[in-house]
Order: structure tokens, then sequence, then C-alpha cells
């Protein structure tokens, strides 16, 4: 079920959020090969059975989803050793090493500049969250039972339940959602009614960080994860700090 290549993650953007996401060449390359990858492991996945037959499905899932990942808090606290709100390349790489996961100092530093989804230089809670879902996907079960052996299941049950969403709307399997897989996924359970167009539009664009027509993984998992509630609790809990 799950590939097992090592690998990396990142990525660009414009406007709103996006605004901060301007990748060079060089780093778009980088993207394009972990894309590559987390593609492969997709389609792998592709050919189990799915868990999700219906939009209202996966929406009924989101506080299951924050429940699940609340745990994971605690693990990115315990990383981010001097406690700014970020893990930094040197943090990220004590990380991996826990998680037991093998990599070169390249790909180290590729997977912490393609987690860097809002390229501000670390990856806060939400991109962590995103990071440990890829690399339960690249990487296999280890990943999650060396988060936390007690807890595991329970990531697990989330990690794949997130990845299978993605693959519901991903309808043509090539690691790529684009706005009509989300407009006719949207009308299909609707018989009477038609979604409007401007709320796919909405959906989509919140999703479409790098504003490329096209939405890979990373962007879903960071969209569901911040629909799902996490970042709500990450800015309460920063408002009652002293």
């Amino acid at each position: 079920m799950h590939g097992a290549p090592k690998t990396c993650f990142r990525f660009a953007g414009m406007g709103g959020a996006a605004s901060r996401f301007a990748a060079p060449m060089k780093q778009r390359r980088v993207e394009r090969d972990l894309d590559n990858k987390v593609v492969e492991a997709l389609r792998e996945r592709a050919r189990t059975k799915k868990t999700f037959k219906s939009v209202n499905s996966i929406t009924m899932r989101l506080p299951r989803f924050k429940d699940g990942l609340r745990d994971i808090r605690d693990v990115f606290n315990h990383y981010d050793e001097d406690s700014n709100g970020t893990i930094d390349n040197k943090e990220l790489r004590s990380c991996l090493r826990h998680l037991q996961v093998q990599m070169s100092e390249k790909e180290v530093d590729d997977v912490h500049r393609y987690c860097d989804i809002d390229n501000r230089k670390g990856i806060q809670f939400q991109e962590f969250v995103v990071l440990l879902c890829l690399m339960y996907l690249l990487f296999g079960p280890n990943v999650t039972r060396q988060v936390s052996e007690f807890e595991s299941a329970k990531l697990n049950y989330v990690f794949d339940e997130l990845i299978d969403a993605f693959l519901f709307f991903n309808k043509e399997g090539d690691g790529k959602m684009r706005r009509k897989d989300i407009t006719q996924r949207m009308n299909e359970a609707s018989h009477r009614e038609r979604t409007p167009s401007h709320i796919t539009t909405q959906l989509f664009k919140e999703m479409d960080l790098d504003r490329n027509g096209k939405v890979n993984l990373k962007e879903f998992l960071f969209a569901m994860i911040r629909w799902a509630g996490l970042e709500t609790d990450e800015d309460d809990s920063n408002e009652t700090s002293p």
C-alpha cells in the first residue's frame, strides 16, 4: 500500500495567503521530483478499496480529523526545541532521525523547503501535520509508530482517510486535482440542485495555493487541516498565551 522511496516537499504562489509563495526554478524542479514520488505512492494506493463515496461523507469526517490530529501538537512542541513556533532545518533532521526516515542531507533540505508551505523559513504546526502525513504515505506506518506507539492506530486511520479523500477527488489518478473534479464530485449526489459555481470556485481557490490550476496532495492536506479547525485552535492558544 505504501511506497518506499526517499522523498521531500514544498511550493509557490500569489494572491491572498498564497502571495507569499514564490518558487525559483530550482525549487520548482525539486517540487516536481517530490510530487512525482507522491504520485507513484498514490497510484499504488488507488488500487485498494476506496473509503469515500460522496463529498458529504468527507465533510462529516472533519471533526474526526481534528480530534485525531490534535495529539500531534505535543510532538511538534517536542521538536520545536527553541519554542519559536517553527521547525527549522536542524530540528527537522532530529525529527526525521527519530522517525527512522533515512535521508541524505540534501533530501532533508528539500523536505524542509517543500513543507515550508507559506515560505516563512520554517515548518509551522499545520505544515508539520502535512509533513507527517506525506512521510506516512511514502515510508509506511513505521513513521506513525515512531511518532506515538499508543496513538499510531488513530493517526494511521486519519492519515488514510485524508489521503483517500484526495483520491476521491483526483479522478484521473495523476496526483493533480482540478476545479472540474470538485464541481463534478459536489454535484454527483445532488439530482435536483447544482452547487453554485462560485462556491466550487472558492473552494478550489483556497486549495490551489500556487495558482497553477491544479492541486497536489500537499496543498489538499494543508487545506483540509485548516478546514478541520486545527489552525483556529493554534490561533486561540497563541492569543491566550501570556
